[in-house]
């Protein structure tokens, strides 16, 4: 019959290697995707080329327009006087004019208006004035209501619904963004026989922008509504604008602005203060004030958006009546002034407004259901499988107390422990020692150093003449796996252990890892996994970040793996084999840098199964500074990128069980979801703060801290940690999220360019807390000599 595990031992032996996943060494793969990334950012960058001039451009702009204000702010004045009477705004330039003084367009220079009587005693001695204008001179009442901030989907349809009921007029002075997100409400407004503003894109402070930046907040909101509407917009209003002549003065700058790209200022002459009032607990509509009656034309200021309007709503309900009964008549502003009559004239929206329309509903609407999508998204990976996990690992946990364990010297097992080691010199002698020291009577422990420079060998020497059961086996380098491999060569054990070569173990540890293949029913358990403590926790909060990591994923995570059967990485730290299992799978792999995730899948296919023990203790030495814990976890996330890759066929598959159907689409999801999105989130991220929503965002942060807290502290219990873990929750998912947003990204780059990469081992500082160290050398149960001279024996 033909015998798998006899042809690889003959490749072990011959050393053969395989080639590294993602591997490229020609580099034509990296070309190739410059070349199609070229391909497609250089049209996008043709196509914002041409584009832009289009959107910018004001057809209405007083001498064409352009990116820089033809009128300096400091020109204007900082104490202009304020005449005239209306709705409507200008700015004049104050000239003379032969033997008048006349006020003119400051940009076309056209003569709008001869000052006279008390406005020509006031405009004496003054560069430039602010003239309101625009009220008919019909003697005939006449009130505009006007709504700002919308549309605000439930309050602007309800607040046109009491206006369709009244069979009353107004205008909405409508944000660009607003637009794009609801523009079946505006075409609404439009088809009522609403007038329509324009408030700006995103609601700006006018007066702190440069001028291309007006510009696009304006030119930007009048294409939106023609696209949604069908009709102009040529009139607008500022945010923040007040009807206080001392502020309006402050203004001047901003009317100008508009003024001069071709656009018309209205402000307002009474203000409800709804936007004030509806917000204040216990507030009630008549809290909101009615205008005065002895007027002949009034302009009021409402709102539909920024807020709750449920006050306003009912104030409609109370003001129109009320004003009708007054001789009132409603009207729009393009009905009650003159020179907005064509203000809203119907226009068919060109390409660019369209593709405006398009591009600003995916800028403006898609965020917001991204976001919802990855709130429940994260939801359900870190709420809800943290308590899937919680309750898979305490039911694990309850089985498993139900076990009874043979005692060492029950175990008639050959047990070999191999040991990698490079430039390994300050911590060597302590891990071989720690083994040593097991309860459990060792056959051998095989230490190979692969190519040290340092004294790695040496110290092992020194220990060997210790004790004979250390073997030294010296190579080349050829790295971890093939030192992994050239161990196996050497070992007699049917059980190997395999530790790194900073490990420190408890006593019990071998025992621990080895007595599950003691029980074994059907020998087809093919590897335990024990676990892995930061032995160096307490050195600093980089070191106490890890120690939660290593809790969160072991005591949950992979706790649940466990009982579900799904064990997709067996930590090399701390690992425990059937030999035979390694030797059907082919050895180490050398085709990924996460050889012992590459080994735990591929034994899975091969029908051996992977369970862990929560006793089986090992410490290591984990990196204490930035750049080592960069260069630890690189090797980390593209070694298993290249495992999970080499094994993609698993991925769906029933046979596979847990692992095929949950655990590897898990891992595929938390590789491809924050790739696509983390861009989009971190700018979101940056609007909400700038928008005001941080206290939202830290509310969500708080909620999920909670959870996280209330899910370590289940794993302390369960793994009988320390309960000042806790403390390192706050900052956990601060330090974790950047982490794993450059890990992702360069391991994919990586990837991408088929680049060679190699061990990249952290230089050792033999750094362990005292403590931890004291507790992997607490007395030893069983020390059966006589035990292990019978096995090496055999």
């Amino acid at each position: 019959m033909f015998d798998r595990s006899q042809t690889v031992v003959r490749d072990l032996a011959r050393g053969v290697p395989e080639a590294p996943v993602f591997r490229d060494p020609t580099g034509r793969r990296w070309r190739r995707i410059r070349v199609v990334a070229l391909a497609v950012v250089i049209p996008v960058i043709v196509v914002v080329m041409v584009a832009v001039p289009h959107l910018y451009a004001a057809p209405l702009a007083a001498g064409g327009g352009g990116l820089f204000s033809r009128l300096h702010w400091s020109q204007l004045g900082t104490d202009p006087p304020v005449i005239g009477a209306g709705p409507l705004e200008r700015v004049l330039c104050v000239r003379q004019d032969g033997d008048r003084l006349v006020g003119a367009d400051p940009f076309t220079d056209a003569i709008l208006v001869t000052f006279t009587g008390e406005d020509l005693a006031a405009v004496q001695g003054h560069p430039y004035v602010i003239e309101h204008y625009g009220y008919p001179q019909s003697p005939r009442r006449t009130v505009s209501l006007t709504f700002d901030d919308g549309p605000n989907g439930a309050d602007t349809q309800g607040i046109l619904d009491v206006l369709a009921a009244h069979h009353v007029p107004a205008t909405f002075f409508v944000v660009g963004r607003n637009v794009a997100q609801q523009p079946d409400l505006v075409a609404r407004m439009a088809r009522e026989g609403h007038a329509i503003g324009i408030h700006t894109l995103d609601h700006a402070h006018m007066e702190n922008l440069p001028f291309w930046e007006s510009q696009w907040e304006l030119v930007s909101t009048e294409r939106l509504i023609r696209a949604a509407t069908g009709h102009d917009a040529r009139f607008w209003r500022a945010p923040y604008d007040s009807d206080d002549p001392v502020d309006e003065k402050t203004m001047i700058g901003v009317v100008a602005r508009g003024q001069e790209l071709g656009f018309q200022h209205m402000t307002y002459g009474f203000d409800t203060e709804d936007w004030a009032i509806d917000p204040r607990p216990g507030a009630t509509v008549d809290d909101i004030g009615l205008p005065p009656t002895d007027e002949d034309h009034l302009t009021i200021l409402l709102h539909d958006g920024g807020g709750d309007r449920a006050l306003t709503r009912q104030y409609l309900e109370k003001l129109i009546p009320f004003l009708q009964q007054q001789g009132y008549t409603f009207q729009s502003a393009t009905q009650n002034n003159p020179t907005l009559t064509d203000a809203n004239a119907a226009v068919t929206p060109s390409i660019w407004d369209r593709a405006l329309l398009w591009s600003a509903r995916a800028e403006y609407s898609a965020p917001g259901v991204l976001i919802t999508g990855l709130f429940w998204f994260a939801v359900l990976s870190v709420i809800v499988t943290g308590l899937i996990s919680l309750v898979l690992a305490l039911r694990r946990r309850c089985r498993r107390a139900r076990v009874v364990w043979p005692r060492p010297e029950e175990m008639d097992l050959a047990v070999s422990v191999v040991i990698a080691a490079y430039n390994e010199e300050p911590v060597i002698a302590r891990t071989v020692r720690s083994l040593l020291a097991s309860d459990f009577p060792l056959l051998e422990v095989v230490v190979v150093d692969d190519g040290s420079t340092d004294g790695t060998a040496d110290a092992v020497a020194r220990v060997a003449a210790e004790d004979p059961r250390v073997v030294l086996v010296r190579q080349a380098n050829t790295g971890k796996s093939g030192a992994l491999n050239n161990g196996l060569r050497s070992v007699r054990g049917d059980i190997v252990v395999t530790m790194d070569a900073d490990t420190v173990v408890a006593p019990g540890a071998v025992t621990n890892l080895v007595r599950h293949f003691a029980v074994d029913p059907d020998g087809r358990l093919g590897g335990v996994a024990g676990v892995v403590r930061v032995g160096n926790r307490r050195r600093n909060l980089l070191t106490r970040w890890q120690a939660l990591e290593y809790l969160s994923q072991i005591g949950l995570e992979r706790s649940a793996q466990d009982a579900l059967g799904a064990i997709s990485i067996v930590p090399g730290a701390c690992a425990a084999w059937r030999r035979e299992a390694i030797l059907e799978a082919g050895g180490y792999s050398t085709a990924t840098l996460a050889e012992d995730c590459d080994l735990a899948l591929t034994l899975h296919t091969l029908g051996w199964r992977i369970t862990q023990n929560d006793e089986a203790l090992a410490f290591t030495e984990a990196p204490e500074t930035v750049d080592d814990l960069l260069a630890q976890r690189t090797r980390w996330a593209y070694g298993t990128l290249q495992a999970m890759w080499k094994h993609r066929w698993m991925v769906g598959r029933p046979r596979f069980g847990a692992l095929g159907l949950w655990v590897m689409p898990n891992y595929l999801l938390s590789i491809v979801v924050p790739v696509v999105f983390l861009p989009f989130v971190a700018v979101i991220t940056v609007q909400a703060v700038e928008s005001g929503q941080g206290p939202m965002l830290l509310a969500f942060f708080a909620a999920f801290s909670l959870v996280h807290a209330v899910l370590t502290a289940c794993a302390i219990a369960l793994m009988q940690e320390s309960w000042d873990n806790l403390l390192v929750v706050p900052v956990y998912r601060l330090m974790y999220e950047p982490l794993r947003a450059y890990l992702l990204y360069s391991s994919l780059i990586l990837a991408l360019k088929g680049a060679r990469t190699g061990w990249n081992k952290l230089s050792r500082t033999g750094a362990m807390d005292v403590r931890t160290v004291q507790a992997a050398r607490e007395p030893v149960r069983v020390r059966d000599v006589a035990g292990a001279q019978a096995m090496r024996s055999r």
